[in-house]
């Protein structure tokens, strides 16, 4: 087990890294959207039913939106409280699995997968380019531990928090939520022949709790749409968003956005093949994701001889928690890499609990020690690259912090006897330093490029009206939450009658629009720039001889006349 100061001066750290991300700007596509919608949810007061610009949202369930919307009013508008509500379920999500590793096994273990959770890499990102899965997972992870705990030691708040958590999941991504707990938890009681305590009349009262929590999202959605057949609605496909009635909120939430992506129902098809989520794994559960394959066929393969041998079963809820979600997600016509990140508590329980006992095996030590070393050797590179060539000219103190964590890694690692110990600890500052470097000075840098909001910034520094503002054939969600407001389209004929009456119009747009306009009307350039997707960057966009070659001109301009 880690001692105390170590365990905490860790997490301190790891909060003031993920602390300095809430203060960069929020991420195109989804992130943005979630923050406009968030917003104007906040400014209209209509937290049961969803607009985005005005316009019927159905896309996702709301909790998100009622979160971000709470501390939107509370705080006020900005980058981290946006961010805070979410992290703030992470913190619970990293707690449940402390909680539910030392249930299963021990507080050292318990200990060990909350610090290997808390500092993956996917948690660093999905509490930057924040989404709704960032909810979902620790929801997930606590109504799992909530319900292991009930099943043993019966106290009724144990039920109620399985309750609470479950509706939380739902509504944060709908079904999903119920799916992963009843499959870990029916692998737990399987895996343990608890026959018996898989009929229990309590699990009823915890789907009825679960229906009255979710009962007002629920309503919402029928207020909205089922009650109108007639609306037509603008649904989110691959193609853009197409008009539709007939849109049943209800079936949507309940069938179509999660189970109907398994069975074709749903539009949104990308076809990224069975093991799409198997290479996704492996970046995004970095540090630890090389030694978690060992450490779960290990396990599997423990099972399975168990089972032959008729021998006691080794704990089922982590083998099966995570591969039949796995399975399932995979089968999905839709993948994204985040989809899987609910899975990721339960990968932290696993292999905290496999470490002790398969460090005892000096092959396996050398080889875990090889593997990470391996990961620290590339880590430092790619902070050196993102100091050095990436975006040169870093503040001193900057690569200074960076660097100091890298060299802690390794006085660690020589200084400390418990081979556990020195592998987690190395690893976890290795992390920090990697995600200090991204959140201080690499994702800052790439934001610089991020259209909507830099657009934002220039209108603001040029004190231009709002009222004054068009795009023309340009739209970013970064753009809408940063501004509050929906900035309208504009076409030829309306500009003319702006021009006719003596209206001051700015235009916002991108190559090659920016030649159709200049082509027909005269335009004084406000503000010229290159500019990127944040969250779909290329290689050569970080070389920076050859970035200019992939940026957008993008215009802030300023419609004189009419040619």
């Amino acid at each position: 087990m880690l001692n105390k100061t170590t365990f905490w001066g860790l997490f301190i750290v790891a909060l003031i890294v993920y602390a300095i991300g809430f203060g960069v700007d929020i991420m195109d596509v989804d992130s943005a959207q979630y923050a406009s919608i968030s917003r104007e949810m906040a400014d209209s007061g209509s937290y049961l039913e969803v607009y985005s610009g005005g316009k019927d949202y159905l896309d996702k369930p709301p909790l998100l939106f009622w979160v971000s919307a709470f501390f939107f009013n509370v705080f006020g508008v900005a980058n981290w409280t946006f961010k805070i509500g979410a992290f703030l379920f992470t913190l619970i999500g990293v707690y449940s699995t402390y909680g539910l590793g030392k249930i299963l096994y021990s507080k050292k273990v318990g200990q060990w997968a909350a610090m290997i959770l808390f500092t993956c890499q996917a948690f660093f990102l999905i509490n930057n380019d924040l989404r709704t899965d960032t909810i979902l997972t620790a929801a997930i992870i606590w109504a799992i531990w909530q319900l292991v705990a009930w099943v043993n030691f019966r106290q009724w708040k144990y039920l109620i928090g399985a309750s609470v958590a479950i509706a939380c999941a739902m509504m944060a991504k709908g079904p999903i939520g119920l799916m992963v707990p009843v499959l870990a938890f029916g692998s737990y009681l399987i895996g343990k022949s608890r026959w018996k305590d898989i009929f229990h009349w309590q699990y009823l009262l915890v789907l009825v709790g679960v229906g009255v929590l979710i009962s007002p999202m629920l309503w919402g959605l029928y207020q909205q749409f089922d009650k109108h057949p007639e609306k037509m609605v603008n649904m989110v496909t691959p193609q853009g968003l197409i008009p539709e009635n007939n849109i049943s909120g209800l079936k949507f939430y309940l069938w179509t956005q999660s189970f109907g992506r398994i069975t074709g129902e749903n539009v949104w098809k990308n076809d990224a093949g069975p093991f799409f989520f198997i290479h996704n794994f492996l970046w995004s559960f970095l540090p630890w994701a090389p030694l978690f394959f060992l450490a779960f066929f290990s396990r599997l393969r423990e099972a399975i001889m168990a089972f032959i041998q008729k021998k006691a079963q080794p704990e089922w809820l982590t083998i099966g928690g995570f591969l039949l979600p796995f399975l399932v997600l995979s089968t999905s016509k839709f993948k994204l890499p985040h989809y899987i990140f609910v899975l990721y508590p339960l990968a932290a329980i696993l292999m905290a609990s496999w470490l002790e006992n398969a460090f005892k095996n000096k092959s396996v030590l050398r080889l875990a020690f090889a593997v990470q070393g391996l990961i620290y050797v590339v880590s430092t590179a790619f902070i050196a690259l993102i100091y050095f060539w990436v975006f040169p000219n870093a503040p001193v103190w900057m690569i200074a912090i960076s660097l100091g964590l890298l060299v802690a890694a390794i006085v660690f690692f020589k200084k400390e006897k418990n081979a556990v110990a020195k592998f987690i600890v190395a690893s976890v500052v290795m992390m920090l330093a990697v995600n200090f470097t991204m959140n201080s000075w690499f994702y800052p840098n790439v934001l610089r490029y991020q259209a909507g909001s830099r657009l934002v910034e220039a209108i603001d520094a040029h004190n231009i009206d709002y009222n004054n503002v068009y795009r023309y054939n340009f739209f970013a969600h970064s753009m809408r939450y940063y501004m509050g407001r929906p900035v309208p389209w504009i076409v030829d004929q309306r500009m003319d009658k702006f021009l006719e009456t003596g209206k001051d119009v700015y235009i916002v747009t991108m190559e090659p629009h920016f030649e159709s306009l200049s082509e027909n009307y005269v335009v004084q350039p406000i503000v010229e720039f290159g500019s990127h997707s944040v969250t779909l960057l290329h290689i050569n966009f970080l070389n920076p001889k050859k970035r200019e070659e992939r940026l957008t001109p993008t215009y802030l301009v300023k419609v004189l006349e009419k040619k």
